[in-house]
């Protein structure tokens, strides 16, 4: 193997790689990664764990000889992550089972794995199923996965739901049974068989990182218990969270017996005032309570050790009961707010009294949508 490539191009595919590869010591080739230098189509690089795997390229290198080697993946990203922005010559030393790394007058040296060890990703048997655009996929998980659950008894809620239903219709969701995010697209294949299946969190934020907002389409496949998803350039493959998803759609009120309609903006830095509350003795959860009446709303966070917020909010518009006290999660409550006040003027919050969950929408906007679940205190 021989090549040159710039250092920023290098650093780019390495550093979206590397994140693939295990930081476990349990078996030593899986914290590597896979470098092939092929004339006919560039640089690749390839790193799992066997749980997750990113395998992307690049044309934009000079190939000079061919050649497959295995470098510690972690120690290679971060050592071209520091290099100067030159050109970057990389060459094999065989008989020492080494990699030459040149930059400049100076050079690094990265001993080498056994290349015959490493695992090929599960891409048998591979099952083509339906597309995105990216920016649509993008959009959908940004909105959704901050609601799924750090850690849950329940597996299906550490991941993002994807539903298909009759007629092309995508809904994704996520929930920690507090919360609940939903986003609907119509698929452009209306004849698609209804099926449905659940993605890790750690997929999503590694899909996060390697989409961009563009229209490029993004295939998604299958492959056993394996979802992967890819372009001509890059591929990301997951394991799939196994279990039976609960009916999401019980968990949207159809009814309500209040509308409020408030400016995002002002939300956003009443809660993040709020937030600077620690938390109560009494309630181990930082929280939030709303007083309505008819033409305003009183917003207090309590604390015993450091004090007390009251803020009055006017909203722009409330309907149905105006009698309502409510209680909810400060922090969640916030997440929801801040995705709204980044596209929008104005929100709908529906409510059925206090311990009803309630359902904040964007009245221009009906692909997705929040549901909060009140806390239980003493108001």
């Amino acid at each position: 193997m021989k090549l040159n490539i710039e250092k920023k191009e290098l650093s780019t595919i390495t550093t979206l790689v590397s994140r693939a590869a295990s930081n476990k010591n349990i078996t030593p080739v899986l914290s590597g990664i896979l470098i092939e230098a092929s004339k006919e189509t560039g640089l690749t690089m390839t790193a799992t764990d066997m749980e997750i795997g990113i395998k992307t390229s690049t044309n934009l290198v000079d190939i000079i000889e061919e050649g497959t080697v295995l470098v510690d993946a972690h120690y290679f990203a971060d050592f071209i992550k520091l290099l100067p922005d030159t050109t970057i010559s990389i060459e094999l030393d065989e008989k020492a089972t080494r990699l030459n790394i040149k930059y400049g007058r100076s050079n690094g040296i990265i001993n080498l794995f056994h290349v015959q060890e490493y695992p090929s990703l599960p891409l048998q048997n591979l099952s083509a199923k339906f597309t995105l655009p990216q920016n649509i996929l993008k959009e959908a998980l940004r909105k959704t996965a901050f609601a799924a659950a750090a850690n849950h008894f329940r597996p299906v809620f550490t991941g993002v739901l994807f539903d298909i239903l009759e007629n092309g219709k995508l809904n994704i969701i996520a929930s920690d049974t507090h919360r609940l995010a939903y986003y609907t697209y119509m698929l452009e294949d209306k004849d698609i068989e209804p099926f449905n299946f659940i993605i890790p969190n750690r997929t999503v934020q590694e899909l996060l990182r390697l989409l961009d907002d563009g229209e490029d389409i993004i295939n998604i496949a299958f492959s056993d218990n394996n979802i992967i998803f890819y372009q001509a350039d890059f591929l990301l493959f997951s394991r799939l969270i196994e279990g039976q998803y609960p009916n999401y759609e019980q968990v949207i009120p159809e009814k309500y017996t209040t509308n409020v309609k408030f400016n995002p903006n002002t939300l956003v830095t009443t809660l993040e005032r709020a937030r600077l509350m620690p938390l109560d003795d009494k309630i181990k959860i930082q929280h939030v309570k709303f007083q309505f009446d008819e033409k305003e709303v009183m917003v207090n966070a309590h604390s015993e050790v450091i004090g007390e917020i009251q803020e009055i909010i006017e909203f722009n518009e409330i309907s149905g009961d105006t009698d309502l006290k409510i209680t909810f999660n400060t922090n969640y409550f916030l997440d929801i707010a801040k995705i709204y006040d980044s596209e929008c003027e104005e929100i709908i919050i529906d409510l059925s009294g206090a311990l009803s969950p309630a359902v904040v929408k964007n009245p221009l906007n009906e692909n997705y949508l929040y549901v909060l679940v009140p806390l239980r205190t003493n108001i």
